[in-house]
């Protein structure tokens, strides 16, 4: 238990370790990636005269925050394969495969849900009854956590000892810890099993 808590927690703490990196990222992946739905409440508020609360609900609706979500979470699957194809020597694997797993299972998640509630709206909607679709903001808060995550772990590898404890072992330290466990057992051997000396 203390190991998962570890993977979860651990990888979060690059953040501290280059905070304007971090903020650059964030500024540009999670709030100009929403500049649509900012936009919207903008325009609506000056042009119609809608409070934030209406907007956000007509964003609800039109499922702007699903395809908000589904686009987060495809953005770091890409840089996730390419870092796991690319890397001459395999760090933080168990981290990225996990990762990109619960991405893949989150879009495919999300664009059902996002495609039923579509359908379920239909065309006629009356705005009035209308309120905050919660599974989609839940999507969206996910999507949201699970990229910030993706983030971390791909930044793991700017300081690779530090996160030593968070690494699977790579194969071929196995293997050769395996070779030397043998040569010194076979230093130890001074017979043949027959009485034979070696």
């Amino acid at each position: 238990m203390k190991r998962t808590i570890s993977l979860l927690r651990d990888p979060l703490t690059v953040i501290l370790q280059n905070r304007s990196e971090f903020s650059i990222w964030f500024l540009f992946t999670i709030i100009t990636g929403q500049i649509g739905i900012i936009a919207n409440i903008i325009i609506r508020h000056y042009s119609e005269g809608a409070s934030i609360k209406e907007s956000i609900i007509v964003d609800s609706v039109n499922g702007s925050f699903y395809t908000f979500s589904i686009a987060l979470v495809a953005s770091i699957l890409g840089p996730l394969f390419i870092n796991l194809i690319n890397s001459k020597v395999l760090r933080f694997r168990t981290l990225k495969v996990y990762t990109i797993i619960i991405s893949f299972f989150f879009l495919i998640f999300s664009g059902i849900v996002y495609a039923v509630i579509q359908s379920k709206n239909g065309i006629n909607i009356n705005l009035k009854n209308i309120t905050i679709d919660w599974t989609q903001f839940i999507v969206y808060i996910f999507a949201i956590l699970i990229v910030f995550y993706g983030y971390c772990i791909l930044r793991l590898e700017n300081n690779p000892d530090k996160y030593k404890s968070l690494d699977d072992a790579p194969f071929n330290e196995i293997d050769d810890e395996e070779v030397k466990d043998r040569i010194e057992q076979s230093k130890l051997i001074k017979d043949d099993g027959k009485g034979i000396k070696l």
